[in-house]
């Protein structure tokens, strides 16, 4: 592991665990500013720097700062939103279950240092009428109906209500979980939660869902080791026993030794090398070429024909479903029926529009070799982590 990989890791340890840690002798924050961006560590990293004694005068440190009053400002725009929503859902009898950034915020030593994209809550779809009347009266805005999750934004917060914990097409992990009310204990009102082992279990599926459909970065490792801290008593043979029905625990435990190597100065060995690079790489969210192959070993089973993948991706970037487009193209939700005529529209739309992104994705898909799939595949085995649907 270099440097500046060290370097950042010290900063993360520094502010999780509230204590200074040693930098490495040669590191300097300036040059570590591309990868705390990438990773959408700024909080994080800032806090941890200057815990650790580098200058706030510095270049790279007021940058930092900028972007932490900035998420301090966008934090706290969130946390009001939710307590609307949670209070709105308690005095009109709505069921939910907040689920993951909406709760590892709470965990972290400040809410700033946890930064969320969107909010998660989990609903039942039974009461989702009353749902709407209430989000809209909130200020809300439905911008996406798909598989596993409803959309709703305002100025302040993007939220995902989710109809179930898992998307059905993750075939594997949604066999397991179901909608997921099953594991839902009620905690005050109509807010539920799972026990601390049930949520261990669920966050690292999402974690091993991401990291299979293209990658996942700094922000998810370090919400594994917060919640390892707040929850030192974890029964961790429960949470072994349901990873190893999820066919998870072999990548569980690679992941607890590279907790370990990251946070805990383990030694690393060969795997935890590749893994290291492979999440430093990947970003927040994982890059473009890692998700296609991803959708590549999923979509395409036993068969490694690039040409097949191609064939499938394009039929579903040209026909793309009635609940995919109804909110981008509104006029879909009281005429269904036009639908074929916005799939005739949209080529010309992106054609003068989104040119950019559509020459990413086809430069990305006509790079794809059989031997690159192959690659994907082994690697995924290599370290626990199969399609196994």
């Amino acid at each position: 592991m270099d440097t500046i990989k060290k370097g950042v890791l010290t900063l993360i340890k520094s502010t999780v665990t509230g204590e200074k840690q040693n930098l490495p002798g040669n590191f300097v924050i300036e040059k570590a500013l591309p990868q705390i961006k990438r990773h959408h560590m700024v909080t994080l990293a800032y806090e941890g720097a200057v815990r650790c004694g580098i200058d706030k005068k510095e270049t790279a440190m007021q940058q930092l700062f900028q972007g932490y009053l900035k998420s301090m400002l966008i934090s706290e725009g969130q946390l009001q939103e939710l307590q609307r929503i949670f209070t709105a859902f308690d005095e009109n009898g709505i069921d939910y279950m907040p689920l993951k950034g909406t709760l590892m915020k709470e965990r972290y030593p400040k809410p700033e240092l946890r930064i969320m994209g969107d909010a998660d809550i989990l609903i039942r779809l039974a009461q989702y009428e009353k749902i709407s009347g209430i989000m809209t009266a909130l200020g809300f805005t439905e911008t996406a109906n798909s598989d596993h999750e409803l959309v709703w934004r305002s100025p302040k917060l993007y939220l995902e209500l989710h109809k179930r914990l898992i998307p059905s097409y993750n075939k594997d992990f949604y066999a397991f979980f179901g909608e997921g009310w099953q594991l839902a204990k009620r905690q005050n009102g109509t807010r539920f939660s799972m026990t601390a082992e049930d949520e261990m279990v669920y966050l690292f599926t999402h974690f091993a869902k991401h990291f299979r459909d293209g990658g996942i970065g700094l922000r998810h490792m370090t919400d594994l080791f917060v919640y390892q801290r707040a929850n030192p008593s974890l029964d961790e043979a429960y949470v072994e026993a349901e990873l190893e029905k999820l066919q998870l625990l072999s990548f569980y435990n690679n992941i607890k030794k590279l907790l370990r190597v990251f946070f805990m100065d383990e030694a690393e060995d060969e795997l935890s090398e590749i893994l290291t690079e492979y999440i430093f790489e990947s970003g927040s969210w994982g890059k473009l070429e890692s998700r296609i192959l991803a959708t590549s070993v999923r979509d395409l089973g036993e068969s490694r024909s690039p040409l097949k993948k191609k064939l499938l991706y394009l039929k579903e970037i040209a026909f793309p479903g009635l609940n995919g487009l109804k909110f981008k193209y509104p006029i879909l939700k009281r005429a269904p029926w036009a639908l074929p005529l916005v799939w005739i529209y949209r080529p010309f739309y992106k054609l003068l529009f989104e040119k950019e992104s559509l020459n990413r994705h086809e430069q990305a898909i006509s790079a794809m070799k059989k031997e690159d799939i192959d690659r994907r595949r082994e690697f995924l085995s290599a370290i626990g982590l199969d399609y196994n649907f």
